[in-house]
């Protein structure tokens, strides 16, 4: 019987798709390898010190947005005052928290109100109810801003109006970030010769199961369950081998916004955060982008492959599943909104290159593999399915794919100091052979979710992030 032709355009169609996807991957995998042999070169790992000592340092105002974030609220701020930098002052902002967030501010570090500091800024937010500085003299550098709740990009927008620095540093009230990561974060804005740094990120790690004291990561370990460790395994591959790929071709078009470095007068000409999108980092990052396209000056977004920052994930599905849905919807939102950069050669790589990858194979990689599955259903129903072949098939698939992950895991540990036990890498590596089968399909269906909620203007936010705090150090650690 002769083969229909709808069976010859899917087969193809998947095919090339397939195989176009895992190509670029493994072209990640070595642009990835080559950056980490540059940055060591360059000894971008090692030159805290060298930085530190400057006497012409930029100032850097940290903005830590907190919404009912009251289990780790005071950890976390304590984080955010021990790091390592002569110039910064602490923003925490309180975008109307329901819970003793703002309390437990108030009791542990003895705030009281700044006397007419309250004023509009250049950035239109929600309503400020006060400011507050500590009266303790270690903590004059912090600063709390308590306002109506307006969402994370408006209570940084809030945060951008205050500051009084030259960079501005942004990351979640919930994060506990490593001491030095300032003098690290600002070591590109200082050494990027003939264009203009717009934005600076670095890797963000997984801390659920570990030891935190006093705001600082003691000991590192993984999640205790599966979702957890493959989170670590998924954040690796898309941190180290993702995002240092495209950095290597200033191709990089997010900034996670758990923790991003911009220069606040750019951020001042370009509106700040917009408040009407839940993937206000994608966004910003894409309209900065544009933003020095237009003006014709050379920049360069970039991406430091140091775990600089550490934050929850969400320990169970429900809530990964709310996550990720928010993600399809940013997503979303980011491409429609900017959907005249694609194919666009006025904006040179951006338009040709890197914003078409983020349409087919980012916002695309969901709906296909949905059609994929309605086909394969379909294929089975007519009898067009060669057994042994599609067996042969899904076997080179899932092995590409756990080469893939096994690579990004051997990267990591081989250049970084977390996870170097035999344990952890054991641990790591069944973790990654699980995910297709346990942690892939609720990530397509996350997504699906979220683009169904955009296609039929079904209203959602941000979505209840139920956090259980990072675990306490004993005190004799």
């Amino acid at each position: 019987m002769e083969t229909p032709l709808i069976k010859h355009f899917g087969d193809h169609l998947f095919l090339v798709y397939g195989i176009s996807l895992c190509t670029l991957y493994f072209v990640g995998v070595i642009l990835a390898s080559m950056g980490i042999r540059r940055s060591k070169r360059r000894n971008i790992f090692l030159r805290s010190r060298d930085v530190i000592t400057a006497t012409d340092l930029p100032h850097v105002s940290l903005i830590a947005p907190a919404y009912n974030e009251g289990l780790t609220i005071i950890d976390n701020v304590l984080s955010l005052l021990l790091l390592k930098y002569p110039y910064y002052e602490l923003i925490v902002v309180n975008d109307g928290s329901e819970d003793n967030s703002l309390s437990k501010l108030i009791d542990r570090f003895e705030l009281v109100p700044v006397t007419g500091s309250v004023r509009k800024g250049p950035l239109t937010t929600a309503a400020v109810r006060n400011i507050y500085k500590s009266q303790l003299s270690q903590y004059k550098n912090l600063t709390i801003v308590d306002k109506e709740n307006g969402g994370r990009s408006d209570a940084l927008n809030a945060g951008i109006n205050i500051a009084g620095s030259e960079l501005i540093l942004c990351t979640d009230a919930d994060c506990i970030v490593e001491e030095s990561a300032i003098v690290k974060m600002v070591t590109p804005f200082l050494e990027v010769e003939n264009r203009e740094v717009v934005a600076c990120g670095g890797a963000i790690g997984i801390a659920n199961g570990s030891l935190i004291m006093d705001g600082v990561l003691k000991k590192l370990r993984l999640p205790k369950n599966l979702l957890g460790k493959i989170q670590v395994v998924e954040y690796m591959r898309s941190f180290l081998v993702g995002r240092m790929a495209w950095g290597e071709i200033n191709g990089l078009m997010l900034v996670s916004g758990a923790f991003g470095m911009y220069p606040r007068q750019r951020l001042l000409e370009v509106g700040g955060f917009d408040p009407n999108t839940v993937g206000e980092d994608l966004e910003l990052c894409v309209r900065l982008r544009k933003h020095m396209e237009l003006l014709k000056i050379p920049y360069q977004v970039v991406y430091l492959p140091l775990t600089l920052c550490w934050t929850e994930a969400p320990s169970d599905y429900g809530i990964f599943i709310k996550q990720r849905d928010r993600w399809a919807r940013g997503l979303w939102e980011t491409l429609k909104t900017h959907k005249a950069l694609a194919w666009n050669p006025k904006f040179r790589g951006m338009g040709l290159c890197f914003l078409p990858y983020w349409i087919i194979f980012e916002f695309g990689a969901p709906i296909i593999e949905l059609l994929g599955l309605i086909y394969f259903i379909i294929s089975a129903a007519m009898g067009w399915i060669h057994w042994e072949s599609a067996a042969a098939l899904f076997l080179t698939v899932y092995l590409v794919g756990c080469l893939l992950s096994t690579s990004a895991i051997f990267m990591y540990v081989n250049n970084f100091k977390e996870y170097h036990s035999f344990k952890h890498l054991v641990k790591l590596l069944i973790a990654a052979y699980l995910e297709p089968f346990v942690f892939h399909p609720f990530i397509v269906f996350a997504s699906i979710k979220g683009y169904f909620k955009m296609v039929f203007k079904i209203k959602s936010g941000w979505g209840q992030m139920t956090r259980k705090g990072f675990a306490p150090a004993p005190q004799n650690l």
